[in-house]
């Protein structure tokens, strides 16, 4: 262990370090990171306890308020099992500094048991921003036993041990299968976006229930303990505070982790040598050689280098993917019944904006687009192009993940046949979020950026340039619907919206064309 810490805290630190870069030119000091941490942990931690406090309270009306914890307890499983598929590559297997970690003078198991650590305390600390505010909630609310809080806080550090190994399991086989074709990079987010949607879908062909308001928490507690069986031990443990499900939830976690370990540290460098290496042909043929303009050249590349990154396709594709999924499934779904069931006219009308900005909101390629260049940054800069066209290059290629949000929006016009005028001003509203969000995303990018990463999952979703991106985009949303909600008019409340968004664009041009250019010619 004498090894294992320090490598722990080396990889921690670089991690917490990319997370809160200011600038590239600027010491980052430990007060400064600890501080942004906190400030991080406690924010999250407020909202969880405002949705906890709230579904509680409802739960509470109706006297199931026992299932708020098995509740979030599924919950936090299922985030750190979805979060984890995609980090096992970059962080357990095929990382970024791979060869000067191994040639330290550690032993393998070490290595190992650093990065298991360092996967399992960055889902702990996700799960404490879930499971402790939940805990508060059901304390006020309940005002259990003081058996309740011990062994909340105890399984607390439980939660993500058997995730994890789900996780990593599924994530190894997916890349390891991927690994076996030419193009192993899409073929991993193909079975990475398969295995999203089976874990989406199933839990609604299990068995469900139209039972009365009398047997919701039986209902609600067996959807749970189908979902996640160990969610059963933990309600047992938690409410009834029942020692016996306590100990065995907690062998189970840590007798699983400990065989999975063993597991992992065996096969650790041939898994590794086999992801580093990956596949080739050797069939080589000489072509013709094909030309481009400077432009089309960078588009290129930008977008090459965008569909190279397993990470960064899985986590900026998702919004425009459930977009596209809801058209299909539009002229299947009776819009009838749904505009029966809302009884304010043109409620459809008034959503349909919101619900496609949300998804263009969460879809942000740019936020990343600088710090993904990483050591290789000076290749681009070297380029016979003005800084100009490499910051459009990038542009364009946030706007092309974003472009099926604007067939969408023709889609869902004709198929719910909204008026024309209607149509129209949804689909200038696309437009210029759609090309807020690119401008936006590239300026945050250029002020927090951070070119010192060792693994693309930091940058693409641990980052102050990701985390500040995603979250503005979606406060914006938020003021598209204070304006609906403040105008009673959605035409007049999205033709402000727009206009809101044009001064933005205007404002975001002006910054990319000046003082952003030189804060990139200052990056290296």
């Amino acid at each position: 262990m004498k090894k294992v810490m320090p490598l722990v805290r080396v990889q921690l630190w670089a991690m917490i370090a990319g997370f809160f870069a200011i600038g590239e030119q600027r010491k980052k000091k430990t007060k400064a990171l600890f501080v942004g941490f906190a400030f991080f942990f406690l924010m999250m931690s407020g909202t969880s306890f405002f949705y906890a406090y709230g579904l509680g309270t409802l739960l509470n009306t109706f006297n199931i308020i026992n299932a708020l914890p098995s509740l979030f307890m599924a919950l936090s499983s299922v985030m750190v099992l979805f979060t984890t598929v995609f980090k096992v590559k970059g962080t357990i297997f095929g990382f970024k500094d791979y060869d000067m970690v191994m040639s330290l003078p550690v032993k393998n198991s070490e290595v190992v048991a650093s990065r298991l650590i360092l996967l399992y305390s960055i889902n702990l600390v996700f799960v404490l921003i879930v499971m402790l505010p939940m805990t508060v909630a059901y304390g006020i609310i309940a005002n259990p036993n003081w058996v309740f809080y011990l062994y909340s806080i105890i399984s607390i550090f439980l939660i993500p041990l058997l995730p994890i190994i789900i996780a990593s399991i599924l994530g190894t086989v997916i890349t390891y299968v991927a690994m076996g074709f030419r193009y192993s990079n899409a073929i991993y987010m193909v079975l990475s976006f398969i295995l999203f949607f089976a874990l989406m879908i199933i839990p609604f062909f299990m068995q469900g229930s139209e039972e009365a308001f009398a047997k919701i928490h039986q209902v609600i507690s067996n959807q749970i303990n189908n979902l996640y069986p160990l969610a059963a031990l933990y309600s047992r443990a938690v409410n009834d505070y029942d020692l016996a499900s306590m100990i065995i939830f907690a062998i189970i976690s840590i007798v699983a982790f400990m065989v999975f370990s063993l597991v992992v540290g065996k096969s650790f460098v041939r898994i590794n040598t086999l992801i580093m290496t990956g596949s080739h042909r050797s069939n080589y043929k000489l072509g013709e050689l094909k030309t481009s303009s400077p432009m089309k050249s960078l588009f290129k590349k930008e977008l090459k280098r965008y569909f190279a990154s397993n990470v960064y396709v899985m986590n900026t594709v998702f919004g425009m993917l459930i977009l596209v999924i809801m058209v299909i499934a539009l002229p299947f779904i009776d819009t009838n019944t749904i505009v029966e069931g809302i009884d304010v006219a043109g409620a459809v009308e008034d959503i349909i904006p919101v619900i496609i900005t949300f998804c263009i909101s969460t879809s942000c390629t740019t936020m990343a687009s600088i710090s993904i260049e990483g050591q290789n940054l000076w290749i681009t800069k070297s380029l016979p192009v003005s800084v100009k066209n490499i910051f459009l290059s990038k542009i364009l290629v946030n706007l092309f993940i974003l472009s099926p949000g604007l067939i969408s929006t023709i889609a869902i016009g004709i198929i719910l046949k909204i008026n024309f005028v209607q149509s129209l001003i949804t689909i200038l509203t696309v437009i210029v979020f759609s090309l807020f969000v690119a401008q936006y995303g590239l300026v945050i990018n250029l002020t927090f950026p951070n070119l010192k990463w060792s693994s693309e999952t930091i940058i693409v979703k641990q980052s102050t340039s990701s985390m500040i991106s995603i979250f503005s985009g979606m406060a914006l949303v938020g003021v598209q619907v204070a304006l609906l909600v403040a105008m009673g008019s959605s035409l007049i409340a999205n033709l402000i919206f727009i206009g809101i968004l044009l001064i933005l664009n205007l404002l975001l041009y002006k910054r990319l064309t000046g003082r952003a250019i030189r804060q990139f010619e200052k990056l290296y």
